[in-house]
């Protein structure tokens, strides 16, 4: 990780950006044990917001807290509290059931301009500083 354990860069909200944020994160989190985990959930929450909010653009921060990896996604879509959905045949729409079913915790709050959505992963090889928390936690079924 950078050495204040953040790393931030914004994406046009281009279905293509997509393979640049899963490139980015995988730089920014290379040696990290939950590398794997950590690049999928950034690219399912980076696709929901670029794909069914329609986000122009999504700003993406990866940082270390502790033993915690956390991955956030903002983006300008005004949208209702995402949530994930189970059940579906659809062949989309399962991102956020990803997400909570690999997340220690992850959740969402509205900003100034949109949404942010974040998770966190259990990261046992790296520790680093603090970050602060943020609303809406949903607690992992795993947990």
């Amino acid at each position: 990780m950078a050495r204040d354990g953040v790393h931030r860069r914004t994406f046009k909200g281009d279905p293509a950006e997509l393979a640049k944020v899963r490139a980015f994160a995988s730089a920014a989190l290379r040696g990290c044990s939950v590398h794997d985990d950590a690049v999928l959930l950034l690219d399912e929450v980076a696709a929901n917001a670029i794909v069914h909010i329609g986000s122009p653009t999504v700003e993406i921060a990866l940082r270390h807290a502790g033993q915690i990896v956390r991955g956030e996604v903002r983006d300008l879509g005004a949208d209702p509290v995402p949530a994930p959905r189970r059940g579906s045949a659809e062949e989309s729409g399962r991102g956020l059931l990803i997400v909570d079913l690999l997340a220690k915790e992850w959740g969402s709050c509205r900003t100034g301009s949109g949404r942010l959505v974040w998770f966190e992963l259990h990261d046992p090889d790296c520790a680093v500083e603090s970050t602060p928390s943020a609303p809406e936690r949903h607690e992992s079924e795993r947990a």
